[in-house]
């Protein structure tokens, strides 16, 4: 969304102008399976390779890229940390929109970052293709990414793993909100432009998929409500637009009521973009500055 071997139907093509993807519901998929869609080998090396350092406004930025153990051995990140500080510090990962990348939450992160913690940035675009199988790898194996997103962050020395928060806008929200259903080590979650069904907004991009039942039976097991539902969760952030015209009132309220912990729903004067909306990019910071125990 912009910023941020599948089972399949044997369905009949649909043309587009009379498929209405929200009316058609793919049968659930028990959460203890969609988890093993995000195994991997938490031991694996990251490959991780320091491309440039600098230091200035208050930070240290560092440029890498990392493995994901899924195929994409040089994925860039930014590793944003403070220039100054004593002591372990927490851990943030952040997620951009499908049509952002690293530098869109950059100056976002930095903020955080000269907080005093440890920021992780990757890029992780998104463009359907309008294959099942392609996209559901291109979602799973990023879902994965983000993941050793913390692994990278808590092996460091300096790193507090025991206080651990993602953040992530459109697409990247769609991925934190699998997360929190399937990584443990979160303790807050920060969800802006999210979508309960990030299915249904792929299924509309182009080019059209062959089969579109095929499609949604495939990445609806990427659609937010059994993952949200897992119970036991940290603090959550939702943040909305007013007037989002991407994402359906009805999809943002499936996602703020589904949502098993504890939640606060934040509803702004604005449309997709809470990137560049400075009042959701503060409450973001504030909201992490609170659940994370920052001076």
């Amino acid at each position: 969304m912009k910023g941020g071997a599948a089972p399949g139907s044997s369905g009949a093509v649909q043309p587009s102008s009379t498929f209405d993807p929200s009316v058609y519901v793919p049968a659930p998929v028990p959460i203890a399976e969609l988890k093993k869609l995000f195994n991997y080998d938490a031991k694996a090396t990251l490959n991780a390779q320091l491309t440039d350092k600098r230091t200035g406004d208050g930070v240290i930025l560092e440029d890498i890229t990392y493995s994901d153990t899924r195929g994409r051995e040089e994925i860039p990140a930014y590793v944003v940390g403070p220039e100054k500080f004593t002591g372990r510090l927490p851990a943030v990962v952040y997620a951009h929109g499908s049509d952002g990348n690293r530098d869109t939450l950059l100056q976002e992160a930095m903020a955080v970052a000269r907080l005093g913690v440890l920021v992780f940035v990757p890029e992780l675009p998104l463009k359907p293709s309008g294959d099942p199988v392609a996209d559901s790898k291109v979602v799973a194996d990023s879902v994965v990414a983000l993941r050793r997103g913390f692994d990278l962050l808590i092996r460091r020395t300096d790193c507090d793993g025991s206080r651990a928060g993602f953040a992530g806008h459109s697409w990247g929200a769609a991925l934190g909100a699998v997360l929190y259903g399937v990584d443990s080590r979160i303790t807050a979650t920060a969800l802006a432009s999210g979508t309960s069904r990030i299915s249904r907004w792929m299924v509309r991009q182009p080019p059209v998929p062959a089969d579109w039942h095929a499609y949604l039976d495939a990445l609806s097991r990427f659609d937010a409500p059994p993952y949200v539902a897992v119970t036991g969760r940290k603090p959550v952030l939702l943040q909305f637009g007013k007037q989002d015209t991407m994402v359906p009132e009805a999809e943002r309220a499936e996602l703020a009521n589904g949502v098993a912990g504890p939640k606060e729903r934040k509803d702004y004067d604005t449309g997709h973009d809470l990137v560049g909306f400075d009042a959701a990019s503060a409450d973001r910071v504030a909201f992490l500055r609170k659940q994370l125990r920052l001076k």
